[in-house]
């Protein structure tokens, strides 16, 4: 009998183990949040006043007559810098506070239910030139230390993300892209509507996002041992000079990642060393080296022993399906443990759907195939089969026209009046006779002039893009044939 539940206890206390050490690798995956499905509060006629109230969380910024910065600077059509603050710093140390009562109401004279100082600039790339600005949020303490606090359910941390969709008139492509994403991968950011305040001026619906970083419910990967120069980390690829530690990386200095760069996003600036940088550049190197090889097929030395293949490929299906075509590119984040493979995370989805500002993107064709790293994989049949298996098992889930179709719906009906509220401030982007190329899609015929006719755009892309890789998707083992590889594969 003793013997019996010492076995038992071990087992237990083995089995705790193991739990313990699978959360610390960034496997384990979280409920999704899904906002819109929240119990909605609605005004009655006697509720009804001139005063603010909302279902959604309000954020109040109060920058105390300071000029945010981050606005281009642009100098003969190029942009050469953006502005700073008056201490010549990128940031302003402002007043942020949220007003969330989870539950009924929200009113623009409750007591704040979380209230913290803020290191906030505006950010983006072309978005920064959009009327409606988006910004990155730092909560911080008055010695200018981290001030990690919870918002609208979401967990405590001290970066976030204020989107302000702009370009994307439906307003939900990011929520609808990012949560359906959520529900695929081991991590997505959560996201949250809200309603923002700048110095007591409404400024209209916006998505508060967690930022790609390490934290609880966000990446959970290891800290770096203190002195010790191997670290976890998160790399970006995004537009070179843009990052502020960029790497010399194999993709890189071979010109396989065209105009694009990675930037070291984990550890961050407090932790960052020149061995540790040095480190996360052979590691990556050492990954891009074998999957520009001809070693990338081989079951002993290739690509697999270094890469998640399963993540990389639901992170193809998601930004195939959504027509994202900046992923792989821009906007690219991947993230790795020390003692874990390399997984990409999402992100950044106002281009998808047929968003794009420069050019139409119809629902035919394939980008990531394109795409570095990605334009490796794709020559590789066990990819591109996990690619199609994967394509072929969400088209009856969670990417299937009837679910996708009636999560916009639901969606739109949930933001109810905050969406009359958001059009009242930024409506006047409907009339075309106001167009010019930083606001709109190029040419202006490819702009709606109603909220309701670019949701309709929005659905009936999902569903002709839907139809068209249905038909389509099988094609993509052509790019892992021998006779298209025969000079790249074949030793």
């Amino acid at each position: 009998m003793k013997s019996k539940l010492i076995y038992t206890i071990t087992m237990v206390f083995i089995i705790g183990i193991c739990v313990g050490l699978y959360q610390l690798n960034g496997e384990s995956k979280s409920i999704r949040v899904h906002q819109h499905r929240e119990k909605q509060w609605q005004a009655t006629n006697d509720e009804k006043s001139e005063e603010f109230k909302t279902h959604l969380p309000i954020v109040n910024i109060n920058t105390g007559g300071q000029k945010v910065p981050g606005t281009p600077i642009v100098e003969n059509g190029e942009t050469v810098g953006y502005e700073t603050a008056a201490d010549e710093l990128p940031r302003i140390t402002a007043s942020f506070s949220v007003i969330d009562q989870q539950k009924g109401a929200n009113n623009i004279t409750d007591k704040p239910t979380l209230s913290s100082l803020a290191e906030i600039s505006y950010r983006g790339n072309s978005s920064r030139f959009f009327d409606k600005k988006s910004y990155s949020i730092h909560l911080v303490l008055e010695d200018g230390t981290e001030n990690k606090k919870g918002i609208a359910g979401m967990e405590p941390h001290d970066e976030w993300v204020l989107n302000g969709p702009f370009l994307d008139r439906t307003l939900m492509r990011n929520y609808v892209a990012l949560n359906i994403s959520g529900e695929i991968m081991d991590y997505a950011p959560n996201v949250r509507y809200c309603e923002v305040f700048l110095d007591g001026k409404y400024q209209g619906l916006y998505l508060l996002m967690e930022s790609v970083s390490r934290g609880e419910g966000r990446i959970n990967i290891k800290k770096p041992d203190k002195n010790s120069t191997i670290t976890s980390y998160i790399v970006l690829w995004d537009r070179e000079g843009k990052g502020n530690e960029e790497l010399d990386n194999y993709a890189h200095y071979t010109y396989r990642s065209g105009i694009s760069a990675l930037d070291v996003r984990y550890p961050g600036l407090t932790q960052i060393t020149e061995e540790r940088k040095e480190y996360i550049r052979k590691d990556i190197s050492k990954i891009e080296k074998v999957l520009y090889s001809y070693d990338l097929t081989d079951e002993k030395k290739g690509y697999t022993q270094y890469i998640d293949l399963n993540s990389f490929a639901e992170y193809f299906v998601i930004n195939e399906f959504f027509r994202n075509v900046d992923a792989g590119h821009y906007s690219t984040f991947y993230y790795k443990d020390v003692r874990g493979k390399l997984k990409p995370c999402v992100w950044d989805f106002n281009n998808g759907g047929d968003n794009y500002m420069e050019n139409a993107w119809n629902e035919a064709g394939f980008t990531m195939i394109n795409s570095p790293l990605f334009n490796a994989l794709i020559k590789d049949e066990k990819f591109v089969t996990a690619v199609i298996k994967r394509y072929k098992e969400l088209r009856k889930e969670t990417l299937s026209e009837a679910y996708l179709l009636s999560y916009i719906d639901e969606t739109n009906q949930w933001l109810g009046s905050s969406v009359d509220r958001n059009y009242k401030v930024w409506g006047y982007v409907f009339d075309l006779s106001n167009y010019n190329h930083m606001n709109y899609l190029t040419p202006v015929e490819r702009n709606y002039t109603s909220y309701e006719q670019s949701v309709k755009q929005l659905k009936d892309f999902l569903v002709a893009r839907g139809n068209w890789l249905d038909e389509h998707i099988n094609t993509l083992y052509q790019y892992s044939h021998e006779s298209k590889n025969i000079n790249d594969l074949v030793k």
